[in-house]
């Protein structure tokens, strides 16, 4: 009995002695290999180091691939190709993390573990690949769009066309797990079809709003008048607005401030102001302007809105609030002795008449003649002297006047001395080269002896009234 006691005794102390020694020696050999019964997409690395666990996991990525059909061809895709990789010295880190702890080694025998890859992922990527494999069958779809018309008086609509656009999502989701199983896919892109995001119909309503708008009748009464838009104004008021988004319509909208503007046009007159001549006493001669009332819209812009208000909904007449504005008058005092000359003049004004009846040049101080008359020689019956009050613009003390004869040739006559310009290229001036005077013969000057033309020359000054008449 003892010894069999004594042998118990031994084998009992025997036994953690081994399993010590055992288990040492099983941490030694998995200290830089991963732990049995460890896997990763599949792959057995239960004791492999961490160089053999990469190499792989390296093989699996390049025969992940996912055979891609695309408007009748299949090709291959790699992983890459469509955003995905595979971080395999992350995953190899995490692969041998379990080996850092004495409960990992001690279940490894009896317990599987499987490790997830380590990947990263861009979204745009896929979007890329798909774009490029179907570049040439991707139809864009068009918006339909309002513009005006060419005239300008309306807006038409360009149509929305339908395209074509590929469906990724098949390809995403089959993507997404070969990159988490490394195990090799197909997918199929199909083409499906792309609405518009604005539509033809849509773009019409606006377009016929628009243009209800540009038609309907607007009539404003102004007194006993009435005046309305002309066609072309009328389209300048609607606008379609701006939503800054190609796949938004705007609305027809009515501009105010134009319907102001024109509102001001077509009915604010301003008060013409009238011109009478009358003595030196005050009594009338003659009114030579017509003195005239003017009008002004009471509120324009107010009225612009409610114009607006109203070509929304339907046609326009409404009567415009005005404010008459009083017209003055202007009184020219004419000189004692001008009351009956061509030209009004006021005490003390210089001024000269042309009688292009008579081809004389008289020099006057208001109703008093202080030279001539003196014969000239006005402009012949093809080039004649303007009629009208003018005055005297530039003086030229002796130059050369060139120009057209009737037959198209050119003139030029030297050293024309003492010219006053008052119409154009008409001027007084001296005639050498005549040794009469008293007819109609220039090319529309008022010719004068050059004695006569020296007086005139030193005695007006620019700003002299020429009154030529018949």
């Amino acid at each position: 009995m003892r010894r069999r006691r004594k042998a118990l005794v031994a084998t009992a102390l025997a036994v953690p002695l081994v399993l010590a020694g055992g288990t040492a020696a099983y941490a030694v050999h998995y200290q830089d290999r991963a732990l049995p019964r460890t896997s990763v997409v599949g792959i057995d690395i239960g004791g492999m180091t961490r160089t053999e666990v990469a190499d792989a996991l390296r093989a699996r990525v390049d025969a992940a691939v996912i055979e891609v059909t695309a408007s009748g061809s299949t090709h291959d895709a790699s992983l890459k190709d469509l955003g995905y990789a595979v971080d395999i010295d992350a995953t190899v880190e995490q692969i041998f993390d379990l080996n850092s702890t004495w409960t990992s080694y001690a279940r490894a025998p009896f317990n599987d573990d499987t490790v997830e890859i380590v990947t990263t992922h861009d979204s745009e990527a896929l979007s890329a690949y798909v774009a490029k494999t179907l570049a040439d069958d991707v139809r864009v779809a068009a918006n339909a769009s309002v513009a005006r018309a060419e005239d300008q008086l309306s807006y038409v609509v360009t149509p929305a066309v339908t395209g074509q656009a590929a469906d990724p999502r098949e390809l995403a989701e089959v993507a997404a797990q070969v990159a988490t199983t490394l195990t090799p896919g197909s997918a199929t892109i199909e083409l499906i079809e792309s609405a518009p995001a604005v539509s033809t119909d849509a773009a019409t309503r606006v377009a016929d709003q628009a243009n209800a708008m540009i038609t309907r009748e607007v009539v404003v009464t102004v007194g006993e008048r009435n005046v309305s838009p002309p066609d072309a104004e009328q389209a300048t008021w609607v606008s379609i607005t701006d939503t800054g988004s190609a796949d938004e319509l705007g609305e027809p909208v009515v501009d105010e401030a134009k319907i102001a503007a024109w509102l001001s046009s077509a009915i604010d007159i301003a008060p013409r102001k009238g011109l009478r001549y009358v003595t030196s006493t005050g009594k009338l001669l003659r009114v030579a302007t017509q003195a005239r009332d003017g009008r002004k819209l009471t509120d324009p812009d107010a009225l612009a809105k409610q114009v607006a208000t109203t070509l929304a909904s339907g046609a326009v007449s409404i009567t415009a609030p005005v404010t008459t504005m009083p017209a003055t008058w202007n009184e020219r005092r004419v000189a004692p002795g001008a009351e009956n000359l061509a030209y009004p003049a006021v005490e003390g004004e210089k001024w000269i008449d042309v009688n292009l009846s008579r081809h004389t040049m008289t020099a006057y101080v208001g109703g008093k003649a202080v030279f001539g008359p003196v014969a000239t020689v006005d402009g012949a019956r093809a080039t004649p002297t303007d009629v009208g009050t003018f005055k005297v613009y530039v003086k030229r003390a002796n130059m050369t006047m060139r120009g057209n004869n009737v037959d198209g040739t050119r003139y030029s006559t030297p050293n024309v001395p003492w010219s006053l310009f008052f119409n154009r290229g008409e001027a007084l001036h001296g005639a050498y080269w005549r040794s009469e005077f008293g007819y109609s013969a220039s090319h529309g000057c008022v010719n004068l002896p050059v004695k006569t033309a020296k007086w005139v020359y030193d005695w007006a000054p620019i700003g002299t009234v020429v009154k030529t008449h018949h």
